[in-house]
């Protein structure tokens, strides 16, 4: 008899169960001298699948790492890089709205050039699966109630179809390609890699996507115990989205970048409906500055609003929750501007040169912190049996994706308008913010100001229920042929 092992970094292997026993009973003598023993406590009442499951479990975990982050985070529950550094506001963050027409062409041209030259890669965090919205599959498969009923993953690679026909069409360099390095987390690994191919990923070519999956780490008691989910499980959770720089090293996503060329990578969420994936602008913003790491921000919408916050902690970039910020700090204005001294929400939309990811995945990892995030985990009983906790038992360790900013040699940031480019979906139907509703009414919005800009005439206004195919307007250029002196009538697409 023999057992399929699935790991998510290493190859298929075949293991015996005689094999299986022995690796046990090796990993249990190991585990017990890092003081995590009781992991196989129930380990002899196993049959022989859960013994596959079980040694399955412990090659995803080291114990030594664990205990090393758990002491790490025991000694500094709050934010670690905090500590007795001065937090100070951002200084060089450009604004959209105070820029020069000229300057934004100028930073568009050189975007759209490296585009075209296949300098440009897009990487989207896809996350996990949509239970918050009451769903079961992937965020990314989700319907926000568009006309076309496209799902976000539809939006987003059809985006990118356009993209790469305007950098065609821009710089005369036919073949433009901007490969799309898709991270997800293990549990939807499998349908989201389906999905897409299903449909075939929506135009963009299937050899210039790339799979990936983020890390697990186990959960842990307030004393460092690792937990069990059941008898033969354990509970491990993702590792958080700063987990991304170790799983693009070890997947040999940066490998392939550096074979294809590539030099600036573009980030994003999944959830964000109204991302610019690639968007050149921000590329040519990011070459010109010669940054290696820059950050889209929005302005705080108003002091409490529960967003990290770019800045400066002691010398070095980073973002802090506003929690972490104190009360007179967090409501302080400028005298000028009378905007608010710690304004800059981090939304995620980031951007890194290849040197910048190589150097934190091959030199920073042990040092990039985790964060506690105190949850009810399912563990098992006495009796190895899965229960759900009342209340809270045990600790996720998660890292951070912007712990990584402070080995920034040169960052800046990139203020822009919140309406146009940041709506997340967090929450479920009927809930008064990032809601399905909340989405929709915001991508609706902007497409209305795009056909009106273009002449179009939409009867509503802006609460019509209108959609511009990513297939046809990138973001809203292009639109005056088909719109200009036309009257639509919602719900439409136009396309």
């Amino acid at each position: 008899v023999v057992y399929l092992h699935r790991h998510p970094s290493i190859l298929d292997c075949i293991i015996t169960i005689e094999d299986m026993a022995s690796e046990l009973e090796a990993h249990r003598a190991h585990w017990t001298k890092q003081g995590q023993g009781h992991v196989f406590q129930w380990a002899d009442q196993l049959n022989d699948a859960e013994k596959a499951q079980l040694l399955q479990c412990i090659q995803l975990c080291d114990p030594v790492e664990v205990n090393r982050v758990f002491k790490a985070v025991s000694e500094s529950p709050m934010s670690p890089l905090l500590g007795k550094n001065k937090v100070q506001p951002f200084p060089d963050v450009t604004k959209i709205s105070e820029s020069k027409a000229e300057e934004r062409a100028k930073w568009e041209d050189a975007g759209y050039k490296l585009i075209a030259e296949g300098k440009v890669a897009l990487l989207l965090l896809a996350g996990g699966q949509a239970t918050r919205l009451g769903a079961v599959f992937p965020k990314g498969m989700y319907d926000i109630g568009l006309p076309s009923h496209r799902s976000l993953f539809q939006i987003q690679a059809e985006r990118c179809v356009k993209l790469q026909q305007l950098a065609t069409a821009r710089t005369g360099k036919a073949g433009a390609v901007i490969p799309w390095y898709v991270m997800t987390s293990p549990a939807t690994r499998a349908q989201t890699e389906a999905f897409l191919k299903e449909k075939d990923y929506f135009g963009l070519k299937g050899e210039n996507v790339f799979f990936f999956d983020q890390g697990l780490f186990p959960a842990v008691t307030p004393e460092g115990k690792i937990i069990m989910e059941s008898k033969s499980k354990i509970a491990l959770s993702p590792n958080g989205n700063g987990g991304l720089y170790s799983a693009l090293h070890t997947s040999g996503a940066l490998a392939d970048m550096q074979k294809r060329g590539v030099e600036f990578i573009s980030q994003y969420c999944v959830d964000n409906v109204l991302i610019r994936p690639a968007d050149p602008l921000f590329a040519g913003f990011m070459h010109a500055n010669g940054l290696d790491c820059a950050a889209k921000v929005v302005g705080k919408a108003y002091p409490e609003e529960p967003v990290g916050v770019l800045c400066l902690i002691g010398r070095n970039p980073g973002v802090v929750e506003y929690s972490e910020i104190d009360a007179e700090s967090r409501s302080s204005r400028d005298s000028a501007t009378g905007e608010l001294i710690f304004n800059y929400a981090h939304i995620c939309i980031n951007s890194f040169s290849l040197p910048f990811l190589q150097e934190i995945a091959t030199k920073h990892l042990k040092d990039l912190p985790f964060h506690i995030a105190r949850k009810k985990i399912p563990c098992a009983n006495e009796q190895g049996e899965t229960t759900a906790p009342a209340s809270e038992n045990g600790w996720k360790l998660e890292m951070f994706i912007f712990d990584a900013f402070e080995y920034s040699q040169k960052m800046g940031a990139l203020e822009v308008r919140r309406n146009e480019e940041f709506s997340p979906l967090k929450n479920a139907s009927g809930h008064p913010k990032d809601s399905p509703e909340t989405c929709l009414a915001d991508h609706c919005r902007l497409h209305v100001q795009y056909v009106q800009r273009a002449g179009g005439i939409v009867e509503g206004g802006d609460a019509a229920l209108v959609e511009v195919s990513p297939l046809l307007s990138y973001a809203g250029e292009g639109l005056e042929a088909v719109v200009k002196g036309k009257t639509y009538t919602a719900p439409t697409e136009i396309k």
